[in-house]
Order: structure tokens, then C-alpha cells, then sequence
């Protein structure tokens, strides 16, 4: 394989792959493992790091600097290409995520690509649910079954000023026509401190989900672009349980780093909350995710800048098993734990989560 320049960017440092090794693959593509045993059976795929809302823990309210022009976004040939190839790894699970996937055209035909090429995997997607009253049909039959939908507050007024203008109603309306079809649905919440209402917040997005029998998942803001300026109102795990009070049960929550996700449940009067503890109880122990950026590049972890071009891999003539090899050296790297929060560990730049691919 040719080696390719190492690439700069603000999203990423892409480093060049190196050579395959004779007898790589040979036999078949061999499970994704890292140096520290861990076992990747969950791919987060970025199909485009644009964004219809600007949220103010993710998204500069102009955007960011450095979007992906077209012709440096996988296309959806590719996309699907390199996720038969993981899941020839041992993959299971593939969430679509973005900025938002629903912006990028034609993303139905995405789904169905991969879903005809691979039909025993799960897919997934991560969507802010505005654009679900038109596309969670055609979704659901081109083969997603569930959608995790970005939602932090249920006025109105809240809502439009976490978002930077958006409006609830179509976020709703999404999540009922994502439910009619039958989806599985889940809500993710990043909770922030607000001041006196914040609990009344909290609880009412707690409430409203369970009505609709949906599972709401509180996730700890990330130290990553906008969230780093937002860190003296990050509300770790303990925090959001006090705020629902009665409503959850004293228990332990179930072990984090369950088959396919990183959430961990507590049981309540009217369903399961999941929390996903990245910050104040990390799970790096257990991760079992890798994500690929809305260009191609793999990367191990959110907190690592480092990076493989899968795309770059295929547009040289790359084989599936250079592929394959890519992504081997990619995880291989892959540090014991995030260190967000080491001392010693200064963040110089803006590095935004739909750049990475939430």
C-alpha cells in the first residue's frame, strides 16, 4: 500500500497507514482487538458533520471552521464498503451519527445500502429528530430499527435557547412518528445546571419519556469544543439522580460496558434511566466503540486526535484486508483511559464533537 502524507487538520492529526503485513488476512479477517484486550463489536459512523440546530454544548452558532467540503465525506459506496468490512471484523452494531445524519441527501439510501449488504447487523442512529415526521417511514423500512433522539428540555422557550433556535414541536412530533413505525427510541439528554428550575427540567423529560414507554439517557457533557467552556455547569450522574428524587430507586445502577452500548440503567417508578458516566466514572475499561468521522478517519477514542484514513486507504486502490489492517492499527494504539480530566493534559485547540462524530 502506498503511504500517504500525514494530514493536519483541527478535527484530527491523520496519520499515514503503514504497509500491510505479509499474511495479514490470509485466513479471513480477524477479530477487532486492541493491545489491552478489548473487543469492538460497535461502529459510530459519521456520515456528516453539518447540523440543522446549534447546540450549545456542540456547535459554534455560525458552525464550525472546518466542515468537510463533499468530495472529502465518504461516499455512501465507501461508507458501506468499510462497514461490511468491520462487521467482517466482528462488528454488530452500526449508529449513524452526525453532526446531524438526517442533513446529509439522500441518507435513507445509506441505510438501505448497508442494511442490504449486511443484513444481520443492528443499525442505529443519533438524530436531533426534526427532520424524523418525514423520514422515520422510509427509514424504518430501508432496515433502522432505533434512534437515539437528542432532546434536553420540553419547553419550548428552553429548548430554542439550548439549541440556538430550535423548535420542540418538530422534535416531538419526530419521536411519534419514529414510535408509529415502530422504532425503538431512547432520548439522550447532556444535563446542565440551569439554576432553580433545572430539576423540574430534568424530571419532566424523565416523566414525558416514560409515558411513551422510551428509555431517557442522561449523558455528561464532554470537555470537547463548545462543552469545554461550559464545564462549571456539567451535572455528573449522582447530581441528576438527586434531582429525580423518588423517582428512581436507591439501587446500585447495572455495570457499564454492557454488549452494545455504555449506559448504565437504574430502575424507576415508571421505566430505566441510563447515564453514561464518561467523565465522572469513566468506563475506557470496557469500551467496546470505535468511531469513523464523516471524512473516513478512524479513531479509537474521542479524547485521542490521532487518526487513520480509511478513506484515503480505498482511494489508493486500498484491498479490504488494507482496510482491515488500518483499522487494526488503529486500535492497537489505543490508550488505557481517556485522561480528560489530567492535569497534565492541555487541550491548545477547538476540537467540536460533530467533527469527530458525536
Amino acid at each position: 500500500m502506498r503511504r500517504l502524507p500525514l494530514i493536519e487538520s483541527r478535527s484530527a492529526i491523520v496519520e499515514p497507514p503503514v504497509a500491510r503485513p505479509a499474511g495479514f488476512a490470509e485466513r479471513g479477517i480477524p477479530s477487532l482487538t486492541d493491545r489491552r484486550g478489548r473487543v469492538y463489536r460497535y461502529l459510530r459512523l459519521s456520515v456528516t458533520d453539518r447540523c440543522d440546530l446549534a447546540c450549545v454544548y456542540c456547535m459554534p452558532p455560525g458552525g464550525e471552521e472546518d466542515h468537510g467540503l463533499r468530495r472529502e465525506l465518504l461516499t455512501f459506496e465507501e461508507a458501506a464498503r468499510l462497514i461490511a468490512v468491520f462487521a467482517a471484523g466482528g462488528v454488530e452494531r452500526v449508529r449513524f451519527t452526525g453532526g446531524e445524519p438526517l442533513v446529509r441527501k439522500d441518507v435513507v439510501e445509506l441505510v438501505e445500502r448497508v442494511h442490504r449488504r449486511a443484513p444481520h447487523l443492528r443499525l442505529a442512529m443519533t438524530s436531533n429528530g426534526t427532520r424524523l415526521p418525514e423520514l422515520a417511514a422510509p427509514l424504518r423500512a430501508a432496515g433502522l430499527g432505533s434512534v437515539n433522539v437528542s432532546l434536553d428540555a420540553l419547553d419550548p422557550d428552553c429548548f430554542a435557547a439550548l439549541t440556538r433556535g430550535g423548535d420542540v414541536h418538530r422534535v416531538l412530533a419526530g419521536i411519534e412518528a419514529a414510535l408509529a413505525v415502530g422504532m425503538e427510541v431512547k432520548l439522550n439528554a447532556v444535563p446542565l445546571e440551569d439554576g432553580p428550575g433545572t430539576a423540574e427540567r430534568l424530571g419532566a423529560l424523565v416523566d414525558w419519556a416514560w409515558s411513551r414507554a422510551i428509555t431517557p439517557r442522561f449523558i455528561e457533557l464532554m470537555p470537547l469544543g463548545e462543552g469545554a467552556a461550559l464545564a462549571d455547569r456539567r451535572l455528573d450522574a449522582a447530581a441528576v439522580r438527586a434531582m429525580l428524587g423518588d423517582r428512581l430507586s436507591a439501587g446500585e445502577p447495572e455495570a457499564p460496558g454492557g454488549p452494545l452500548g455504555p449506559a448504565r440503567y437504574v430502575s424507576g417508578r415508571g421505566g430505566r434511566v441510563g447515564f453514561i458516566t464518561a467523565i465522572s466514572d469513566e468506563f475506557c475499561a470496557s469500551c467496546n466503540r470505535v468511531r469513523v468521522t464523516a471524512r473516513g478517519d478512524v479513531r479509537a477514542c474521542l479524547a485521542d486526535r490521532r487518526a487513520l484514513s480509511l478513506r484515503d486507504v480505498m482511494r489508493t486502490g486500498g484491498s479490504d484486508a488494507d482496510l482491515a489492517w488500518a483499522m487494526h492499527r488503529a486500535l492497537g494504539g489505543k490508550s488505557e483511559g481517556h485522561a480528560f480530566l489530567d492535569p497534565d493534559v492541555v487541550e491548545h485547540e477547538h476540537v467540536g464533537m460533530s467533527l469527530i462524530g458525536g
